[in-house]
């Protein structure tokens, strides 16, 4: 088959402009929800389903990529979830409940396939580029995320004070991803060819990598929901809680980009893995016992979760031997590191509840990050999936 823009800028250009919308969707509700709130009368429990409710889409939908991919091209799937993106971002600027919780559905439905198509189209097609274009993504997700959190609540107030279409401003930035996906679809077709490899629930080296994959995810996504108001009970205002949380996510997307191209040069990542769990771990450490110097400590939590990101994306495409081996690996380790990642800011929460501090919660999320390593080491290590393709 041919095979468009295999060189150069397009398809990084493609890869990252794909990756921000994965992402800009989901961190753009957030800042919004206590206009929200008011507006359309939710309650808390209503107004945090619409945001776990793409989370669960991750996981829930990650299975249905393996079987679709062997009837449908890559590009195509690629295409159409940027299409689904796009509708998601204009549906829910209609500003009513349905359209906020649909909207929110379907994205999380999108997000959930594109997550793992985008990694087998890299390894099947651009083998040659796989560690630049997984770190151009995986650097791509957290800046599409802090962009859309950042931006949310001043372009409100720019459209006219309205969360609607502060919502639905991120159709302008899925328009071009469509675009472009729809070029590739138009001049190349990539399908998972070939038998399905054997179950993957024997194998231990999958379980590994997808508890890796759910154990820094659930470290990540309960720093995200908790950090800001650690910093806040530890004397910081709530916007110099909130520049902190951006100076680290500002931070992790350098090592998210560098990790993977470090990655796939290696046939062990166990160096890597140290690295980036006690770049973290000091750290979480630091906020507990020096808090007066949290922009260092933050700026080191972003380096280490960056570098666990992407070291996370990467491994199913190098332990998997075959296109369909990544497309099993990617699929399981999304499905369930995504059930494990919903724990993590519901631990934290639990634990500051039962404790009234927010000592042992920072405990608990260092405990997160070490255990990281009970699955990690295994999963680094030199070794493939058993038995692919028979």
């Amino acid at each position: 088959m041919a095979i468009a823009f295999n060189r150069g800028g397009m398809v990084a250009a493609a890869v990252v402009l794909l990756a921000l919308n994965l992402r800009t969707l989901i961190a753009s509700l957030p800042p919004l929800l206590p206009d929200i709130r008011d507006d359309l009368h939710l309650s808390a429990t209503v107004a945090g389903l619409l945001t776990t409710l793409p989370v669960v889409c991750f996981g829930a939908f990650a299975p249905v990529l393996p079987r679709l991919a062997r009837r449908v091209a890559l590009e195509q799937i690629l295409g159409w979830c940027a299409v689904v993106t796009l509708g998601s971002a204009a549906l829910r600027g209609v500003g009513t409940t349905a359209a906020l919780f649909v909207g929110s559905l379907l994205a999380g439905c999108a997000v959930a396939i594109a997550q793992g198509a985008l990694p087998i189209l890299i390894r099947t097609r651009f083998a040659g580029s796989t560690g630049h274009l997984i770190g151009a993504y995986s650097m791509a997700l957290p800046l599409g995320a802090t962009l859309a959190a950042a931006a949310a609540v001043p372009l409100a107030h720019l459209l006219g004070h309205s969360w609607p279409r502060s919502l639905a401003f991120w159709l302008v930035p899925a328009a071009p991803a469509v675009l472009i996906w729809a070029a590739i679809a138009r001049r190349s077709a990539t399908l998972i060819e070939g038998p399905p490899p054997a179950p993957l629930r024997m194998d231990p080296l999958a379980w590994t990598v997808a508890l890796y994959f759910g154990a820094q995810s659930a470290g990540f996504y309960a720093g995200l929901a908790w950090i800001p108001e650690i910093l806040v009970s530890k004397g910081y205002s709530e916007t110099s809680a909130g520049a902190l949380q951006a100076i680290g996510s500002l931070v992790s997307m350098a090592p998210a980009l560098a990790v993977p191209i470090l990655a796939a040069r290696l046939s062990r990542q166990l160096q890597i893995l140290v690295a980036v769990v006690a770049s973290a771990s000091v750290g979480i450490v630091g906020l507990l016992v020096a808090p007066g110097a949290a922009i260092a400590w933050v700026a080191l939590i972003g380096l280490g979760q960056g570098g666990m990101l992407g070291l996370a994306l990467i491994l199913p495409v190098l332990r998997a031997g075959t296109a369909q081996g990544v497309a099993s690996l990617t699929a399981m380790a999304l499905c369930v590191g995504y059930i494990v990642a919903a724990a993590g800011p519901w631990i934290l929460g639990l634990v500051h509840d039962l404790s009234g501090t927010w000592s042992l919660p920072l405990v608990a999320l260092l405990a997160m990050t070490l255990v990281q390593l009970a699955p990690g080491v295994h999963a680094c290590g030199r070794r493939t999936l058993q038995n692919e393709g028979q």
